[in-house]
């Protein structure tokens, strides 16, 4: 028959409960390949806004020249009237397929600007959460390891307490803490006998 005593350390628990549970001991590779993508969609963003600034005054100028009315078509004879008829209806033409596509291109890169700023947004905010995770481990490691160095102080005592003739102490259920894979504290009983 155990006669142990059943103590909290006795049992597997977390003792702290506002870790996020999805934390793991190595979070710094994360936070690097979330730093790198940072980077890249940072670069994206400001290729494509470069890219819109560009098109802006492009649109303008084929606006203004879609806008424009028809040339008097300029000849001596049907043929050179023709000729000149169906050239300034081609220019004309073309600047009003060019505004289109310029249309078209904006319309695309704005979109663009907005998935990527949105994607950056989202990838700042998992950043953020990435950093206060290690920042939590980090704690979490200080704290257990100033837990088991008041335990290994304990144990240091006890055997004080012995070689000062304290006969009756024998075997001490002593807590051993540590942290698991998802960054929680946990607590293991160790049977510490006195020597």
């Amino acid at each position: 028959m155990d006669l142990t005593p059943i103590t909290p350390f006795s049992a597997n628990f977390s003792a702290q409960p506002d870790l996020e549970p999805t934390m793991s001991l190595d979070n710094e590779a994360s936070i690097s390949d979330l730093l790198s993508r940072q980077e890249e969609l940072t670069i994206e963003l400001q290729s494509l806004q470069e890219h819109l600034s560009r098109l802006v005054p492009q649109l303008e100028q084929a606006q203004a020249q879609a806008q424009k009315p028809p040339e008097k078509p300029q000849g001596t004879s049907p043929e050179t009237l023709l000729a000149s008829a169906t050239q300034a209806a081609l220019a004309r033409y073309e600047w009003k397929a060019k505004l289109e596509g310029l249309e078209v291109a904006i319309a695309w890169t704005q979109e663009q600007i907005h998935e990527k700023a949105d994607q950056l947004d989202s990838l700042e905010a998992t950043l953020a959460a990435a950093e206060r995770r290690q920042e939590q481990t980090l704690q979490a490691r200080e704290g257990v390891a100033h837990l088991n160095e008041a335990i290994a102080e304990i144990k240091r005592q006890l055997i004080e307490l012995k070689g000062q003739g304290c006969l009756h102490l024998y075997t001490v259920n002593l807590p051993e803490f540590s942290l698991d894979e998802q960054g929680q504290i946990q607590v293991r009983p160790h049977s510490f006998r006195i020597q």
